[in-house]
């Protein structure tokens, strides 16, 4: 029980994050991620002008945000994550943050995202529940998580004949292993219990991974 609980402190710890920014930051940069960031992207809400990207890691997802919207807010809690974000796209926002207690007010944002971030969380009821309070009425959460059950392992096979995105699929399905997976239904209850209606849940990263698009009602 000991070793279970030391290991869980670990693997959540600001240390490991702030361990893993450059190998994180290269896994990353494969083109099936940076496509699906920019599937993201793409489900920003109409008139968006403030997004605020959460657990940004190096940057990739708040990049392609940054290119659709005026103003990113990019939150970390690992400086080493940050300083990647910010050799990436000077143009974003910095901020190292609790996805618990973000700096921000009450339904001043327009879009939140999380680019495979939930999966990390050890509180991700509190995190979603922020979430909705940061939103406008109207405004999105969107999120690309691991994905669990048959069809992801099915997506890790398809992966095999393109060495550079096997490589990087297998990495990011070992972590996944860690710290949990979501099923369509569990990012559909987690997302509907923070007071959010799902208004789109699709598959992504070629089966690996969920994309899930929420709204708070207005």
């Amino acid at each position: 029980m000991v070793l279970v609980t030391i290991s869980h402190r670990m693997l959540r710890s600001e240390r490991l994050f702030q361990a893993v920014a450059l190998p994180y930051a290269l896994v990353t940069r494969h083109p099936v991620w940076e496509r699906d960031c920019a599937r993201m992207a793409s489900e920003l809400p109409p008139g968006c002008r403030r997004a605020l990207d959460l657990g940004c890691g190096p940057g990739n997802s708040a990049t392609h945000l940054r290119d659709a919207v005026p103003a990113v807010l990019a939150v970390d809690h690992a400086p080493a994550m940050l300083r990647r974000a910010r050799r990436r796209d000077p143009r974003l926002l910095l901020v190292r943050g609790d996805a618990r207690r973000l700096p921000v007010r009450d339904g001043s944002m327009d879009a939140v995202t999380f680019h495979s971030v939930l999966y990390l969380l050890p509180d991700r009821a509190a995190a979603l529940r922020e979430t909705a309070r940061v939103l406008r009425p109207g405004g999105r959460a969107i999120l690309l998580e691991p994905r669990d059950g048959i069809r992801a392992g099915t997506g890790l096979l398809r992966a095999l004949p393109r060495p550079g995105w096997a490589i990087t699929a297998l990495l990011w399905r070992t972590m996944s292993g860690f710290y949990g997976r979501f099923t369509a239904a569990d990012l559909r209850t987690l997302l509907e219990s923070a007071g959010l209606r799902v208004v789109k849940l699709d598959e992504a990263l070629d089966g690996l991974g969920l994309l899930a698009v929420a709204e708070r009602p207005a």
